[in-house]
């Protein structure tokens, strides 16, 4: 964000968690209170970042492994580069 910005900063969606990374602005004479506010806010995001990448991930790979799964039940594979 530009030095002059005074509100925090939203990025696009994470490609793994699908959540929007936050730049918190930091005020130049900002009291402990603030700070320790900003702090949690920060890990908090921290936190849910890696649960979100984590669970997203599992997801993915347990759908691909159900998918073919049903397929094999039903005597189909995967398909190749003919088809």
């Amino acid at each position: 964000p530009p030095a002059h910005s005074r509100n925090d900063w939203i990025g696009p969606p994470d490609k793994h968690s699908n959540l929007r990374p936050v730049i918190f602005y930091v005020p130049p004479e900002e009291s402990a209170l603030e700070r320790r506010l900003r702090e949690a806010r920060q890990e908090a995001q921290a936190c849910d970042q890696r649960f979100w990448a984590g669970h997203n991930r599992a997801f993915s790979q347990e759908k691909e492994e159900f998918i073919f799964s049903r397929l094999k039940a039903k005597g189909l594979e995967r398909r190749d580069e003919t088809g």
